[in-house]
């Protein structure tokens, strides 16, 4: 039985990523499920519900890779660094799933059934970065400004990646933004930001 939910998730994905959330039917996933309407509708309610569902399970893939890559001896940053690029390398996987999230996000009543899976992960950041001040990785600062202000730069990179598939340039950015706030970093710069010999 989950197997055929399954296969409807695996066939709205495909019609999603060629026609559109606007201009993909119901009609349409059931045909490619090869299946019935009714049976799409046993398990989602409308289009809506699907497309969230579906939504839904491709973002937590995603952060479920991310979350494998967090190394219990690496230090806060480096741990941030590795789940932001998972994450975003992860978007490289399938075309058809960026073409559908970058749908979302402009689909008002899917991004925001998106913003309690946000939620999650701007709780697992903070605890990052509250573990990283706490050890001294990370420099003292507000955390929960911090990884709002993080998570939002990283809205726009994955914006970007979902826009352009391209994930190496968004990584690389994102890694010096969190680099800025290594405590060392800091240690190697004056209050004038001119470098201290160490």
């Amino acid at each position: 039985m989950r197997d055929t939910k399954e296969r409807v998730l695996g066939a709205a994905l495909e019609v999603f990523a060629q026609r559109g959330y606007h201009a993909a039917t119901v009609e349409e996933i059931a045909e490619r499920a090869g299946m019935t309407k009714g049976a799409v509708y046993y398990w989602f309610r409308d289009k809506e519900d699907l497309a969230s569902d579906l939504q839904a399970q491709l973002w937590t893939e995603i952060a479920a890779k991310a979350q494998r890559l967090l190394d219990p001896d690496a230090n806060a940053i480096d741990n941030l660094k590795l789940a932001f690029r998972g994450y975003l390398l992860s978007l490289d996987d399938s075309a058809q799933a960026r073409f559908f999230l970058r749908d979302c996000w402009a689909v008002a009543t899917l991004d925001a059934a998106n913003r309690e899976q946000l939620e999650m992960g701007v709780r697992l950041v903070q605890q990052l970065v509250e573990d990283g001040i706490r050890r001294g990785d990370v420099v003292s600062i507000d955390a929960e400004t911090f990884t709002r202000v993080l998570l939002g730069a990283f809205a726009e990179a994955t914006l970007h990646v979902l826009t352009n598939g391209h994930s190496e340039q968004a990584v690389e950015v994102v890694e010096r933004l969190i680099d800025g706030f290594a405590v060392e970093r800091e240690l190697a710069l004056s209050p004038a930001g001119s470098r201290r010999s160490r």
